[in-house]
């Protein structure tokens, strides 16, 4: 007999348990709903982050609440996972599943109950780490800021809520609005937001008097933080505009990982700096024509193809800018890019691109210790032939869609100053489906670990 989890509100105690009998399967579960408990079988010796953690979403989905008996799975899960991955994996298992996106509704419904309330509970863990109690705020985070409507959370709101959060946190901030932008040359960034005039560049730093003993490898994370994308000219048709306040994840995702490293006390390897390009591509008479020429802040010039390659154009400039000015060794781009990312990778992986060998196999080890996934495509410039212009130096968009995602990756590498790279494409991951409202945080703790410097967490 199978209950509806919903139906049944008892609490069901779960436990783990190793396998001895080999007729059970490696992350099987049993559940006797007439005693209201389940079993999670382990074997020791496979268990792995990217297997544990769709199974036993899968075993808690069975019932409405549970107590999880924590030091079972210690004892099912050791050696392979050590006690900081295993409390990372079941608390991010269960803030997943308890979470939900914030409704609009004229008459909200009564609250229920505590008792009421679905609970699910790890039972003997004592004292939570403050790291991964942070790491998760950060994902909830970023969560939070794509699911605002884009009436609510425009550019300049979005910039507020970065500055609140820096000032909390006691960081080094600067923001630079579109004119100071255009003064500065920043044409392209300036051009997105050409029509409300809303482009700003912000940079957030550690506080340095804090952080001098030693010297680190300097990291920019660059995160594409267009609010709204209309397409601009090159406008959006059909269904494609739905789904377009997540156009911002990239820039949500690098501030919220750089606000959970400020409170997990930045990193002893790495200098990170953070640098959020952020605008609104709309729709006015001003809006930027498709035709036009623009030159660069890195130099370059530019010819716009189409107005709806807009997020490009922002990273490119603050590439140039991480590069030129705040002289960094390396450089990561994260951003909601292509459509055509999902063209090639589907819903379940991220798209990534790397200059480095040894960077790339640092970064998708990092990704197999946090079960989060990304595959690498490649970074050719065999891509950009399709970008070549007759009046300037490159197009920023082709006229095929045949291998978008890397001729995105790769025009971005244009402005990188040979400086170390990897760009990740997460438009396909950025939300559960393009119409719903339930964002996720793609990436957010491979990238954490990658600029904490945590290489030692992989086995």
């Amino acid at each position: 007999m199978v209950i509806q989890p919903k139906k049944d509100t008892r609490v069901f105690k779960l436990t783990a348990s190793k396998i001895v009998d080999p007729a059970i399967r490696h992350l099987d579960y049993k559940i006797d709903y007439e005693q209201a408990e389940a079993k999670f079988f382990i074997d020791t010796k496979r268990v792995n982050t990217k297997e544990f953690i769709p199974a036993l979403k899968s075993c808690l989905e069975s019932a409405y609440s549970w107590d999880i008996d924590y030091n079972s799975f210690v004892e099912a899960t050791l050696p392979s996972f050590d006690e900081f991955e295993l409390e990372l994996n079941l608390r991010g298992i269960i803030d997943s599943i308890l979470r939900e996106p914030k409704k609009y509704l004229h008459k909200p419904k009564k609250p229920k109950s505590k008792k009421a309330g679905r609970q699910i509970q790890l039972v003997g863990l004592k004292n939570l780490s403050e790291e991964i109690t942070n790491i998760l705020s950060g994902e909830n985070q970023i969560k939070d800021w794509t699911e605002l409507p884009p009436n609510i959370l425009d550019a300049e709101k979005f910039v507020a809520e970065i500055i609140a959060s820096s000032k909390e946190l006691e960081v080094e901030y600067e923001v630079l609005n579109w004119e100071e932008l255009n003064a500065k040359g920043f044409k392209l960034t300036c051009a997105v937001g050409q029509n409300k005039r809303n482009s700003y560049l912000v940079t957030l730093r550690e506080n340095r008097e804090k952080h001098t003993d030693k010297p680190r490898k300097k990291i920019a994370i660059i995160g594409k933080g267009i609010c709204f994308d209309t397409g601009g000219l090159s406008i959006k048709t059909g269904g494609n505009m739905t789904g377009m306040k997540f156009d911002m994840t990239g820039a949500g995702l690098v501030a919220a990982i750089f606000f959970a490293l400020a409170k997990n006390k930045f990193s002893d390897e790495n200098e990170v700096i953070a640098v959020l390009p952020i605008s609104e591509n709309l729709i006015g008479s001003d809006s930027i024509k498709v035709d036009s020429v623009i030159q660069s802040y890195g130099g370059k010039f530019i010819e716009i193809s189409n107005t709806d390659a807009e997020g490009r154009l922002l990273l490119a400039e603050a590439i140039s800018y991480a590069s030129k000015d705040l002289e960094v060794s390396e450089i990561m781009t994260v951003a909601t890019l292509t459509g055509a990312v999902g063209y090639a990778l589907g819903k379940k992986y991220a798209g990534a691109w790397s200059s480095s060998e040894e960077n790339w196999k640092k970064f998708n080890a990092l990704a197999e210790y946090t079960g989060e996934y990304v595959w690498r495509l490649p970074l050719d410039k065999y891509y950009l032939e399709k970008l070549k212009s007759s009046i300037a130096e490159l197009k920023n968009s082709a006229t095929t869609g045949a291998g978008g995602a890397s001729r995105a990756a790769t025009f971005l590498a244009e402005f990188r100053d040979n400086k170390e790279f990897i760009h990740l494409d997460i438009a396909n991951v950025s939300s559960t489906n393009n119409h719903s409202n339930t964002a996720l945080a793609p990436l957010f703790k491979t990238i954490y670990f990658y600029l904490k410097g945590e290489g030692n967490l992989v086995k």
